[in-house]
């Protein structure tokens, strides 16, 4: 399935939506079937609802997908995609019909089966953002949860290396193709060959750009049992990303500051409009996250509570 998947990415024209379309279907046919489809060029642009010669540009793109498929392998990256055992459930049941076809990882792959909680941030935060941070993230990583964020400049690097250095574990969403990023400075020298997941839903070999940034901010949403939002100007991704987390419903955690500054300027407007605010906990200077995992314990018992019911069901 990789080498099909990567011919429609490499087809001009083709975007995610049609390559979505192709993985829900293949998922209801027996891999007879999808190779059946997949060798005629008219059964394939009638069953997607494409043109004929796009569809035939899929299949001749072969050879240049079996030479991307090596590259992917020899950097140890895989692919998981819609239908695939290892797609993440919390982020195809958070997108939906928007949800990422494909995702290249690169790390540990179990990662997409524990509890997260997402960062978002400001990449000019205050120094006290930061420490606030660490703080948050420190006391997520000593419940055994992991943190899920952007890779860009102050919160999101400050919650790779907090969660690493204290000895828990990270993913870390990418705007460009694993063929452009590199382990940064900041966690390379926490890095373990578990403790991490690098995922990109572009092409490896895709530059970072804006439109695609915004893009990734939706899939740390997705990949993340909750959100904690710690700075946000009134515009930029970081403002993006909080109100999808209130438009989707993703439970949405905002430090509340005694005195706003320009970098945390929009913090008030999303807890007015029902985000929960992270405030100081009463006998320390700590922020108190009790909020936080009593969410994440009802979330916990839901999960397992569906698990039961899907056993029960299977047994039947």
């Amino acid at each position: 399935m990789e080498i099909i998947i990567l011919q429609f990415l490499l087809t001009k024209g083709i975007g995610e939506a049609i390559l979505r379309r192709f993985l829900l279907l293949a998922e209801q046919m027996e891999e007879y079937q999808i190779s059946e489809l997949f060798n005629d060029s008219q059964r394939l642009a009638n069953a997607l609802n494409i043109h004929y010669d796009m569809s035939a540009s899929v299949l001749t793109n072969q050879s240049k997908a079996l030479e991307l498929f090596d590259k992917i392998q020899k950097r140890q990256i895989e692919m998981v995609w819609i239908g695939d055992k290892n797609y993440p459930n919390r982020l195809r049941n958070f997108a939906k019909n928007d949800m990422p076809p494909v995702l290249f990882c690169q790390g540990n792959l179990n990662l997409l089966k524990n509890m997260s909680v997402g960062f978002c941030g400001s990449r000019k935060s205050s120094e006290k953002g930061l420490s606030i941070t660490k703080q948050c993230v420190i006391q997520l990583i000593e419940k055994e949860i992991d943190i899920v964020s952007g890779y860009a400049a102050g919160v999101d690097i400050t919650s790779h290396q907090s969660a690493l250095e204290f000895g828990g574990n990270t993913i870390i969403v990418l705007a460009e193709g694993l063929f452009k990023s590199s382990q940064k400075r900041e966690i390379k020298p926490f890095l373990s060959h578990d403790n991490y997941l690098f995922i990109s839903q572009f092409l490896p070999d895709m530059t970072w750009n804006s439109h695609n940034a915004m893009r990734r901010n939706s899939t740390i949403l997705g990949l993340s049992d909750a959100m904690i939002l710690v700075e946000s100007g009134i515009t930029g991704g970081t403002f993006q990303a909080g109100q999808t987390a209130l438009k989707t419903d993703k439970p949405l955690f905002v430090i509340d500051f005694s005195n706003t500054e320009q970098s945390s300027e929009a913090n008030p407007y999303f807890i007015e409009r029902g985000a929960i605010p992270i405030r100081k906990s009463k006998t320390s200077s700590t922020p108190n996250l009790s909020k936080l995992f009593d969410t994440l314990e009802l979330k916990s018992q839901e999960i397992q509570e569906n698990q039961n019911l899907l056993e029960f069901v299977t047994t039947q």
